[in-house]
């Protein structure tokens, strides 16, 4: 299956090294409200540097003698990087000492516990607004001034909201296995394996792409059409697009709506314009028995923006007259969106940890 994607802005020519070390990828989960202090959950801040997610909330789970369903996080971190999330414990009247968590952990594995503090209502996945990025690339190779552009060119208009490869698995085998599951059809109606999530969440990510890069082939991504459905900036807030007036495309120019893209679901076409619709479909042209196996598991209504803009977008060339220039840049994106998204399309990066992981980056 197909996962070169199109470019924006052409592919980078410049090339670097990205996750050398994990703290040169930095991740910091913004919740977007403070806890309340009361209640009868426990949220812990940790910051952990090569320990994956699923594996922390277990080892917080048999640390405060609980089952692990009731040890929760919004999102997946990566493993390979310098993270910091929160995760939510159930203890109604009980109060754990954390300070001995960060013990027991083998090397290269790091734990720090940053703040603990109640709150009144459970932590969901997707329950964080955005997350916070401090990312540097090192041994740049080739020109700075093209660089240089390309931060300002996407500062100022974006890219294409893709879903990073880390979805896809290594070497893309969760489309692999997607394809099997999707080919057998759901048995019964009881509740998908995580395995199985992982699966179906690829193949539906894998559509999305598919119909984005299309319409960034075509100049059309970044658009909106009568009949589209717009998302405002920073807000799951979406409109249907009744008429293109001059206040509708500055707010597009400016970044205020985003375009949104549907989902594969029965019943997608009446979540985009009808033309929309039909280059979604040219560009799934061959892969109808995925479309099939998909609609056939009566999903949920659901879309993606299919523009992704950093907020806070700043950067920095270090050592730039050496021979092995860096660069350092932070930005903050939306929750669901993937830092991928944005480095793929200013440096061809070769991922330092690529062979030793296949969690997810910023999902």
């Amino acid at each position: 299956m197909n996962t070169n994607w199109h470019y924006a802005w052409t592919k980078p020519k410049l090339t670097g090294d990205l996750k050398a070390t994990p703290q040169d990828f930095f991740v910091e989960e913004v919740l977007g409200f403070q806890p309340d202090g009361l209640g009868e959950f426990v949220f812990v801040f940790i910051e952990k540097v090569g320990v994956n997610t699923d594996f922390l909330a277990k080892r917080l789970a048999s640390f405060a003698d609980i089952d692990p369903n009731k040890v929760t996080y919004s999102g997946v971190k990566d493993r390979h990087a310098c993270t910091r999330q929160w995760f939510c414990l159930h203890l109604l009247n009980r109060n754990v000492d954390f300070s001995e968590l960060v013990h027991g952990f083998v090397k290269g594995e790091q734990v720090r516990i940053l703040d603990v503090v109640r709150h009144s209502k459970k932590l969901k996945i997707g329950t964080h607004i955005a997350n916070r990025f401090v990312i540097r690339i090192r041994s740049l190779e080739g020109d700075l001034i093209e660089l240089e552009n390309r931060l300002s060119l996407v500062k100022m208009a974006g890219v294409p909201n893709y879903y990073g490869a880390q979805r896809f698995g290594i070497n893309g085998n969760n489309l692999e296995n997607g394809m099997r599951w999707l080919e057998k059809g759901r048995v019964g109606r009881k509740r998908l394996s995580k395995t199985e999530s992982f699966w179906l969440s690829a193949m539906r990510s894998w559509c999305f792409n598919q119909s984005l890069s299309f319409q960034v082939l075509q100049g059309d991504w970044n658009k909106v059409l009568v009949g589209d459905i717009a998302q405002e900036a920073n807000s799951d807030t979406q409109f249907r697009v009744k008429n293109i007036k001059p206040g509708t495309l500055l707010r597009l120019m400016t970044m205020k709506i985003q375009p949104v893209l549907p989902l594969i679901s029965n019943g997608w076409q009446d979540g985009t314009s009808s033309e929309r619709a039909q280059w979604v479909l040219e560009s799934l042209n061959g892969a109808e028995s995925v479309v099939e196996g998909l609609l056939n598991l009566d999903l949920s209504r659901d879309s993606r923006t299919s523009r992704l803009s950093p907020n806070d977008m700043e950067w920095e060339l270090i050592n730039k007259n050496s021979e092995s220039p860096e660069l350092l840049m932070q930005f903050s994106l939306p929750k669901g969106a993937f830092a991928t998204s944005v480095l793929r399309e200013l440096v061809d990066v070769n991922d330092c940890s690529i062979e030793k992981h296949n969690a997810s980056i910023d999902s």
